[in-house]
């Protein structure tokens, strides 16, 4: 396949993932967590993330970090955004590795949308701005990580 058919087709595949997981986000403030990250991405064909943000659960805030990589990346850029944390039992179940499935599409400033699941069955959807110059329609591995109880 050529390099023009594959950027074609991550960004077919970026915008469809963009959408789903943005359609998503609403959070149910009774029983949802919410998060608020900031993260940087670069990639060649295989991306790395790494950031910081909020969790809040149960009316109290925790500092969380992320990190981890995926494939069908291009480029660098700042994601920022917020979304919800859903099937959230207990505080514990919210650290470790989520699989997800998300996109991106900017030169200059575009739209991100990441959804992610762990194997404790805590599921996230996620949708921001990415800042740089970058293309992704990734699967990936991410893991988050409480700072402080």
């Amino acid at each position: 396949m050529s390099f023009f058919r594959s950027g074609v087709v991550s960004l077919i595949v970026a915008s469809t993932l963009c959408g789903q997981a943005m359609a998503k986000t609403a959070c149910d403030t009774a029983s949802d967590g919410q998060i608020e990250i900031s993260m940087k991405e670069v990639g060649a064909a295989i991306g790395y993330m790494w950031g910081h943000g909020t969790l809040t659960y149960g009316g109290q805030r925790y500092p969380i970090s992320v990190k981890g990589g995926g494939a069908l990346a291009l480029g660098s850029a700042t994601v920022t955004g917020s979304g919800c944390v859903r099937n959230l039992s207990r505080l514990v179940d919210f650290e470790g590795t989520y699989w997800t499935v998300g996109g991106d599409v900017a030169i200059g400033s575009g739209p991100a949308g990441i959804v992610m699941e762990n194997a404790k069955g805590v599921d996230m959807s996620f949708s921001g701005n990415t800042h740089g110059a970058h293309l992704s329609g990734q699967i990936s591995r991410l893991y988050f990580k409480i700072d402080s109880f």
